[in-house]
């Protein structure tokens, strides 16, 4: 019997260190990514999920599939895509707050809800501050781009792997055309958790009203709000023109995102896995922009044909008057030269 229970003991302490039952002494402490290599060694497999809120037809969908090809591509199979569109993983707030527990791989979110997280990124979210998607890429693509994504790294502590975009915003509501701020007076429009959006609403006379997108189109449907801001491919593929009416292209923000990662689940990767991600965030990611120039373009004559009535040149300028006030609230926290330097960008 003694020998029996000692033969026992043996093959359970086999068995445990086997399945990682030893807990830390069975990773060793200077290989950060030492589970990566291992995974890649015995042939394994990893899968990486990825969330965002909009569609399974929007923009961020597209450029998702071209970034699971191109990673399966260039990793040979080793690392796998799985994307979860609709809010499936949670909000954008939800799912950067993921991305720090480890309970999400990678996310793609606008910057609009980085302020809670980064201050230093939402300079980009400051209205009429691009004077159209060439001027924002350049900028994005260069030194400040660079620079803000170095800083979501050492805030958040994730990868931050790209650029991507979201498009120029517009307003929509049911009440009447939108061709000036007074127009805007007294709506209660939905806008992401952010500062800034929310104080250039209140400064052009509307209500804002923060609000996760996934919970945005009942609330039109309930007439719990009366207005909201999107891109073009956000209002067709989100189906907003079936509770809206009236659409202004008012282009009052230009809203980057960025696709992030855990920075454990990158670090577990293999140097060669790691470098296929990077490149196909970036390839992706231009080809992302690609598709909403297209879109914005074919989803705007399908608004039409969907009885969206839409103002298409509304006067700009007494728009940008009206929201000086957010610059010199702002001006201090970003420093004039860094909104200068973006402005003054060829």
């Amino acid at each position: 019997m003694k020998k029996m229970f000692s033969t026992l003991v043996v093959s359970t302490m086999v068995l445990l260190t086997a399945c990682g039952g030893g807990g830390s002494e069975a990773k060793p402490a200077d290989s950060g990514n030492a589970g990566g290599q291992q995974a890649a060694a015995s042939g394994e497999a990893v899968t990486l999920k990825v969330g965002h809120t909009l569609a399974d037809t929007s923009h961020y969908q597209v450029g998702l599939e071209k970034f699971k090809e191109l990673v399966e591509s260039k990793t040979n199979g080793s690392v796998k895509i799985e994307t979860f569109p609709n809010g499936a993983l949670g909000g954008e707030r939800d799912m950067i707050e993921g991305l720090n527990v480890g309970s999400i791989d990678m996310v793609l979110s606008s910057t609009g809800p980085m302020s809670g997280f980064v201050q230093e990124v939402t300079v980009v979210d400051l209205p009429f501050l691009f004077r159209d998607a060439d001027h924002a890429h350049k900028v994005l693509d260069g030194e400040v781009g660079t620079d803000l994504l170095a800083k979501v790294e050492s805030s958040m502590g994730v990868k931050a792997l790209a650029w991507w975009e979201n498009g120029f915003r517009h307003v929509t509501n049911n009440a009447h055309p939108v061709t000036k701020p007074e127009d805007l007076k007294g709506f209660k429009i939905r806008t992401m958790e952010n500062d800034i959006h929310m104080d250039s609403f209140k400064a052009m006379g509307a209500q804002p009203t923060p609000m996760a997108f996934t919970e945005l189109f009942t609330a039109l449907q309930q007439g719990t709000i009366d207005a909201e801001e999107n891109p073009i491919p956000v209002i067709m593929t989100s189906r907003f023109y079936e509770v809206q009416k009236h659409l202004s292209l008012t282009r009052h923000f230009y809203s980057p995102s960025i696709l992030m990662m855990s920075q454990a689940k990158f670090d577990a990767l293999s140097p060669e896995q790691q470098k296929a991600i990077e490149e196909a965030a970036l390839e992706a990611g231009k080809f992302e922009r690609e598709t909403v120039a297209e879109m914005e373009k074919q989803y705007l004559s399908e608004l039409k044909s969907k009885g969206m009535e839409i103002v298409e040149n509304p006067d700009l300028q007494p728009f940008v008057d009206a929201v000086k006030p957010v610059y010199e609230k702002y001006e201090p926290q970003f420093g004039k030269e860094l909104i200068e330097k973006i402005r003054n960008t060829q």
